[in-house]
């Protein structure tokens, strides 16, 4: 009896142990399982990641690059006051070459006391600012100074799209070129070309001004030397009789100037003048008869 027990006791054992064993194992398939389809979802989404962000990324490689130079073309123009003209064009000079510049224009005249100049300049335009405030020191007093600016980077890059277009169309012109064989084909051809290749000059020969002007500034300056004459001791009575003799010559040429008219007015209606004064004459001497014989 005892043995019977003891083994209805190990044979229940037994089934116990089984079954925990088997319940576990089938815990563990599951996980595997699910981290197994997690895996594999998460591959499929790191897959639809990757080819969501690859066009972008694709995309940001084709964009192209920003432009961050901007063409703004500078002008100025100045006004000084200076001591001596000379001195002051000299030190001009100097600045330029000291910034890179140089003189396009140079003008100098005279006003009753005053003598001007005026330069027209061109200077780097990485200089134009230090240039304009080492020119103002070279006059006296306050300066007028105007500066404009215009931005000319958006017709910049229309036109380097435009170039680069004409010069597409004039490839596959050239490449149609090669294959035509009908002398009505070559001719058609040839006139495109050539009408493509003045365009395509045009667009060079704006871009190549707008460069020029965006990379050296323009600056006018006016330049006003005043003179003030003192007169010495003994020029005062000397101006004086000069004076007098001045307003007497006036004097004496406007009295015959006003006869040597008056006799060029007389001959010129001579031809009426003369019948009018004879008939006046006739005139008067019968009405002088008449008044006699009353």
């Amino acid at each position: 009896m005892k043995r019977v027990l003891i083994c209805v006791i190990a044979l229940s054992i037994f089934l116990i142990t089984a079954c925990s064993s088997n319940q576990h194992q089938s815990e563990s398939g599951d996980r595997g399982e699910f981290k197994t389809e997690d895996m594999a979802g998460s591959s499929e989404e790191g897959k639809g990641n990757d080819s969501s962000e690859s066009p972008s990324s694709n995309e940001a490689m084709d964009m192209p690059k920003l432009q961050t130079d901007r063409k703004v073309i500078f002008n100025a123009n100045l006004s000084l006051t200076v001591e001596d003209l000379s001195k002051a064009t000299d030190r001009i000079e100097q600045l330029l070459q000291s910034n890179g510049g140089y003189i396009v224009e140079a003008n100098t005249f005279s006003e009753e006391d005053i003598n001007h100049a005026s330069i027209t300049v061109r200077v780097p335009q990485n200089n134009f600012y230090p240039f304009l405030d080492e020119a103002e020191t070279i006059g006296k007093g306050t300066p007028e100074k105007s500066i404009s600016g215009s931005d000319v980077t958006e017709e910049f890059v229309d036109l380097e799209a435009r170039l680069k277009a004409k010069e597409d169309v004039k490839s596959r012109l050239e490449s149609f070129l090669e294959k035509a064989e009908k002398t009505e084909d070559l001719l058609a051809i040839s006139n495109d070309l050539s009408r493509i290749q003045e365009e395509i000059e045009q667009l060079k020969g704006r871009m190549k001004y707008l460069n020029n002007q965006s990379d050296f500034s323009t600056v006018t300056i006016s330049l006003e030397e005043r003179k003030i004459t003192v007169p010495s001791l003994g020029e005062g009575d000397d101006s004086t009789i000069a004076e007098a003799k001045q307003l007497f010559m006036k004097t004496a040429n406007g009295i015959l100037h006003f006869f040597s008219k008056t006799v060029v007015v007389l001959i010129g209606l001579s031809p009426v003048l003369v019948p009018l004064t004879l008939v006046a004459v006739v005139f008067l001497i019968r009405h002088r008869r008449k008044r006699r014989k009353e």
